[in-house]
């Protein structure tokens, strides 16, 4: 039992990083392909920008707060910049990593559909698959560069405000 605990205190900010990103998850999820995929029909990369569009503030807001403790840093304008070069990088492996899925699983397998039950549509398993690999890979993308980049204090902006001043 010590060594349980002794190994979720070890990894605390990554377990709390998964819930964080699982809301994120959920929202990008329903929004992305559930909804317009799976509804409006857009096409997969559309809906998955559009999901990953609408979860950045959930996984912001939870990340800042419970996975890496930054609640009371005074730094928000600077870890939301930060935050948002990540992200350029986390949306192209998102989309692209899901849209690369989706062709490569449907290529291997072909295109698996079934009814979902409560709603009476179409459900691709492929499509959601996909989806969830390419989250996956943003998601470790994303933990390592917030907890070394995003949400702690690197100099970097101190250093631009040097060179600034230094030109002036």
């Amino acid at each position: 039992m010590k060594k349980i605990t002794k190994l979720i205190k070890s990894k605390k900010s990554l377990i709390a990083y998964f819930f964080a990103a699982g809301s994120g998850v959920i929202v990008q999820y329903l929004v992305g392909t559930t909804y317009c995929i799976g509804h409006l029909n857009m096409k997969p990369t559309t809906g998955y920008s559009i999901g990953f569009i609408a979860s950045v503030p959930v996984g912001f807001i939870l990340s800042k707060i419970f996975a890496f403790k930054s609640r009371n840093s005074g730094n928000t304008s600077r870890e939301m910049i930060k935050f948002g070069i990540v992200l350029f990088f986390s949306y192209l492996i998102t989309v692209f990593g899901s849209d690369y899925a989706l062709k490569t699983l449907t290529l291997i397998f072909g295109e698996l559909k079934t009814k979902n039950p409560f709603t009476d549509t179409e459900f691709s398993l492929i499509g959601t698959l996909s989806h969830f690999t390419g989250m996956g890979l943003s998601f470790i993308f994303n933990y390592f560069t917030h907890k070394k980049f995003t949400f702690v204090e690197t100099g970097l902006f101190d250093k631009i405000k040097e060179i600034k001043n230094n030109k002036a």
